[in-house]
């Protein structure tokens, strides 16, 4: 297998092996001919998809022009009725069938239930909780979880950020000390606890607020405000106040907007959409 791309060729001698494979984790069977530009452009979607799943999945690829028998037992063993034909295999079986191209987001609403690990499916739960403004039954449901799975750090994490979306902060704070410090993901919930500890004795939101209202160049007043900002969860507001004041000054606390953009973007993640706009403006401004 190729480790980079984390896929197979498939060939009359290693096919049962493929088959094998698909009982300890997914396989995503491509049948297509090299020679089809149709077939050619599926396979490159397929690749880039595989390589997104980082090892959780095996992209099985049998060229229909190479290995005609092969590719025909295939195609009428699973019932592929059109090329490129592409077939999730799961425990040992086909779990779904797809004849001619698909679509990113139709192979991904296959793949991704299939792909995630336990802690990724907790994680799931617990963000659809909260979306739905349940942080206190998320929280529940993920400690009944690390009862069972009392040395999983990822859900530790997660644990930390529900205790702090819940205000619970001196609770956040001592499980964030007992946890490793490379634990995964442990960076945002560090990042969230020393904002609460920078505002610990700030003016509340409102009284900031009036203070910018009356002196728009208040730049301790923005500041404040950018992070209880932050704490609401409301980042992309939080670093345009800091780029105001980033534009403005930055001798403000030694630089201190730009430093605390950046520990904002350590919290948001670097997936985040906001995070990389705002980097982007940042550096624009700086440049």
């Amino acid at each position: 297998m190729n480790e980079q791309s984390f896929s197979v060729d498939v060939t009359e001698a290693n096919i049962q092996e493929v088959l094998q494979q698909s009982v300890e984790q997914p396989v995503l069977l491509y049948i297509g001919m090299q020679s089809d530009p149709g077939c050619a452009q599926q396979l490159t979607l397929l690749e880039s998809i595989t390589a997104s799943y980082q090892g959780k999945l095996t992209l099985a690829k049998l060229d229909a022009e190479a290995d005609q028998m092969l590719a025909r037992q295939l195609i009428n063993q699973l019932q592929v009725s059109a090329l490129p034909g592409q077939v999730v295999l799961h425990e040992g079986r086909p779990v779904e069938v797809f004849s001619g191209p698909q679509s990113e987001d139709t192979l991904r609403a296959v793949l991704d239930p299939l792909t995630m690990s336990p802690a990724d499916m907790v994680r799931q739960q617990v963000e659809t909780l909260m979306a739905e403004g349940q942080a206190a039954e998320a929280l529940g449901l993920l400690q009944n979880i690390l009862k069972d799975e009392p040395d999983n750090h990822a859900l530790q994490v997660l644990q930390v950020n529900l205790l702090l979306e819940l205000g619970r902060i001196e609770e956040g704070r001592q499980l964030i000390n007992a946890l490793p410090a490379d634990a995964e993901g442990i960076a945002q919930p560090k990042a969230k606890l020393s904002f609460y500890e920078m505002v610990a004795d700030a003016p509340a939101r409102q009284e900031l607020e009036a203070r910018l209202a009356d002196n728009d160049n208040d730049h301790e007043a923005r500041y404040q405000l950018a992070i209880r900002l932050v704490i609401a969860d409301e980042s992309e507001e939080a670093l345009e106040q800091l780029l105001i004041i980033v534009r403005r000054d930055r001798e403000f606390r030694e630089d201190g907007a730009r430093l605390l953009m950046l520990t904002v973007f350590e919290q948001l993640g670097q997936a985040s959409p906001i995070a990389r706009r705002y980097r982007g403006k940042l550096f624009g401004l700086m440049n």
